[in-house]
């Protein structure tokens, strides 16, 4: 079944206050965490295509439990995942439908993984430090949102940012900019940090940076990796390399990335796994292969 196909089958409806659609991955075997993927932007809204699910082709391999969630308030108007208006009745929503997962299959608060790019970066973080999660894996998030819904587009200052603060004013961009600038001001919070950024993407000077700035002048730790591209659009490519590597060193929960199999001159066959680097560099891997031989 292609994956498309299996999220047209498995996607359900949480109805809350809003009416939240999901999709959920049950892991195989007994496991004690809960993957959370928000979606970000998929740069055709305006033009009415719907949002879509992140990462579920990279989250798919490991043996948890996983948790994807659209951000979609009304006929796929994103809301940040908090609601319209300043109403936070999608929040409410989302964090009811996280919560029932969480009693379902009894999973700690501090074994739960938020995790998500630009604006599901910003969701992911939002939602793990508000509450009280265990991990946030983020990449190339919007910290000053308000500002960038306004500078972004057309489309989202005059769409989306409306949307949820009921205008598109300096106080509307302001109310906006507070929602997550409080929260990490003041907020208490234990949630561990990893963060990916692109060296030259401009979110690292106008969104990340002020967002750590906060963190060092509170002693909070964070795990930063920075790597060397500058275009914001390759945030996917380069954020689900870090994902995998994030999970399965918070999980323990060891895949396969690739294996590549090539012909030696002496009629040999050589073989090479890819494993994430939190196994190469502290555990003892081995590999076992089967060969097949077709008649």
């Amino acid at each position: 079944m292609s994956l498309s196909s299996f999220i047209i089958e498995n996607e359900k409806t949480f109805q809350g206050a809003c009416n939240i659609k999901y999709l959920f991955m049950p892991a195989a075997t007994k496991s004690n965490h809960l993957i959370i993927s928000f979606s970000g932007f998929n740069g055709e809204e305006a033009n009415g295509k719907p949002p879509h699910y992140n990462y579920v082709k990279h989250l798919r391999p490991f043996d948890c439990h996983r948790l994807f969630i659209i951000d979609d308030y009304q006929n796929g108007t994103p809301c940040y995942y908090l609601g319209n208006h300043q109403k936070l009745d999608y929040e409410v929503s989302v964090a009811s439908l996280i919560f029932s997962f969480i009693n379902k299959y009894k999973i700690k608060k501090s074994n739960v993984i938020t995790c998500g790019s630009s604006k599901g970066g910003t969701a992911a973080f939002y939602f793990g430090i508000k509450y009280n999660l265990g991990h946030i894996i983020a990449g190339g998030f919007q910290f000053a949102v308000g500002d960038y819904l306004y500078d972004i587009s057309r489309y989202t200052r005059s769409v989306v940012l409306p949307s949820i603060t009921s205008g598109n004013t300096v106080a509307h961009k302001k109310y906006l900019n507070n929602i997550y600038y409080d929260l990490i001001k003041h907020t208490r919070f234990n949630t561990k940090l990893n963060l990916h950024i692109g060296s030259g993407d401009h979110h690292y000077d106008t969104h990340l940076k002020p967002f750590t700035n906060i963190l060092d002048e509170r002693n909070i730790p964070y795990n930063l990796d920075v790597q060397d591209y500058s275009d914001h659009s390759k945030i996917g490519e380069y954020f689900a390399n870090f994902l995998i590597e994030q999970v399965a060193r918070i999980t323990d929960n060891i895949i396969i990335k690739d294996v590549v199999i090539s012909e030696k001159e002496d009629n040999g066959l050589l073989v090479s796994c890819n494993v994430p680097a939190y196994f190469t560099n502290n555990k003892h891997v081995q590999y076992a292969y089967y060969l097949f031989k077709d008649d």
